[in-house]
């Protein structure tokens, strides 16, 4: 599936200007000042703890990515203009949903430009053609955690050749199944990968791989997820984040 990227962000505009004048948003309900006091008349949304933490790391996400890769567009602007791979919603609205916060976070975590086609972000979250560990060729990969019927975080790093090219890939996932991840791994990218990844129980931000391929909000949630795994932050956590370079 070919990648659609559109860059829906104007030029970058002075921040002395007035905010209704920096953001530019199309959509009457974010034409407001947030420095001015609320007003009577100001609507109301009512929503979650969940989804405002979402909405948190979301947008922390975002403005970690503009200014780690020097962007010359607002991150408000961003996260209050419609968004094709939000369905044409306001990532400030979208990214409180599950579906949107993950298509989000593949965004960014991966560069995919400042907006993509949909379905292309979904075909890299999707989990539909998971792996059998039971399969045949699946006898050589030896499961690298201890048994636990706990839920955990996993994570690793894979360095393999996948197709004539070098693949970088880190993948994390909390599942009470050892095996699970090893099996991400195996169907995303072969056996062979799966066999020589590099398996951890929790997550370590320290090493070089990490510095250049994870933005430092994400690496904050994930230390928070290994910290609890069971908790709200951390259910259904399944990240795969990958770069192919021509061998």
């Amino acid at each position: 599936m070919v990648m659609q990227q559109i860059d829906l962000v104007g030029s970058k505009t002075a921040t002395t200007k007035p905010w209704q004048d920096v953001i530019k948003a199309p959509l009457s309900r974010w034409d407001i000042d947030p420095l001015e006091a609320d007003a009577a008349d100001d609507e109301v949304v009512v929503t979650t703890c969940r989804r405002l933490l979402r909405l948190s790391i979301a947008a922390t996400e975002v403005g970690a990515r503009f200014a780690l890769d020097g962007m010359e567009h607002d991150p408000a602007a961003w996260m209050m203009t419609p968004r094709t791979v939000f369905d044409d919603r306001c990532p400030i609205d979208a990214c409180q949903d599950l579906d949107a916060f993950n298509r989000n976070v593949v965004l960014h975590g991966l560069g995919l430009g400042l907006d993509a086609d949909p379905s292309y972000v979904d075909d890299l979250l999707s989990d539909d053609d998971a792996g059998d560990i039971n399969d045949p060729r699946m006898d050589d990969v030896v499961i690298p955690f201890p048994s636990s019927r706990k839920f955990k975080l996993l994570t690793c790093w894979v360095d393999a050749q996948v197709g004539g090219r070098r693949l970088l890939a880190f993948c994390a996932l909390v599942t009470d199944r050892e095996d699970d991840l090893v099996e991400r791994v195996a169907d995303r990218f072969g056996t062979s990968a799966a066999t020589t990844a590099n398996y951890q129980v929790g997550f370590d931000q320290t090493t070089a791989l990490a510095t250049a391929m994870i933005s430092p909000a994400m690496a904050d949630m994930l230390l928070l997820v290994a910290q609890d795994p069971s908790s709200s932050l951390a259910a259904g956590l399944d990240v795969c984040l990958e770069q192919r370079f021509a061998a």
